[in-house]
């Protein structure tokens, strides 16, 4: 059992920074995955053979070489079932963790500015950063991002709709925050189609039921 949990923490690990869009440092991507630091480090240290591991935590992981995610990614290649990255479901942890940690984070003016006109650009950049931590600005810049790539479709009152509900205009201000308008923008226009797929996908699904019944 402690093997298989040793096998565990490290597909969950490996698996997340061979998916991320951007690199983070080992502090945030254990924030990121609610894991302790202790958890990464331990899952981590026996593989500086592939990894840069810096030994400051604020600074990012990367991988030696950019071919060992695809032979991750690739079942018929990474035969042993131990340390194979699902691709799909790993999109889809993410998801539900960058929207777990935006839920804790975000609220109405995050930053304290007060004055409901202020511009972003008047604010001095070191408050984002120590305000807006950078595993909560990967989770606001790519959620929708690993969203589209689990494939992952939307409902009414699931948890992608209760984000929306509780947290559009505080995602939104931060993207703002953050100087990432064009990104944001993106990225409501690949909700809407996400959304529009899935309201298709149940619409055929619910037609063939009815035939079904028939």
């Amino acid at each position: 059992p402690e093997k298989q949990r040793l096998y565990s923490m490290a597909r969950k690990v490996l698996g997340a920074i061979v998916i991320l869009f951007s690199p983070l440092s080992i502090e945030s991507l254990s924030k990121l995955l609610c894991i302790t630091i202790q958890q990464a480090h331990q899952t981590l240290r026996s593989l500086h053979a592939i990894l840069d591991i810096p030994t400051n935590q604020k600074f990012p992981l990367r991988l030696h070489h950019p071919s060992f995610r695809d032979f991750l990614l690739d079942k018929d290649r990474c035969i042993d079932t131990n340390f194979q990255v699902n691709e799909k479901q790993t999109h889809r942890i993410l998801v539900d963790r960058c929207i777990q940690l935006m839920s804790k984070s975000l609220k109405q003016d995050i930053c304290g500015l007060i004055a409901p006109g202020a511009r972003a650009s008047d604010l001095d950049h070191g408050q984002v950063e120590r305000t807006l931590h950078p595993e909560v600005q990967y989770a606001c810049l790519y959620w929708v991002q690993h969203l589209e790539k689990g494939g992952v479709q939307v409902h009414d009152n699931d948890q992608v709709h209760q984000f929306l509900l509780e947290h559009l205009l505080h995602w939104i201000e931060a993207i703002s925050l953050m100087r990432k308008v064009s990104e944001g923008i993106t990225a409501i226009l690949s909700l809407e189609s996400i959304a529009a797929v899935s309201k298709r996908s149940e619409e055929h699904t619910s037609e063939l039921q009815s035939h079904h019944d028939l």
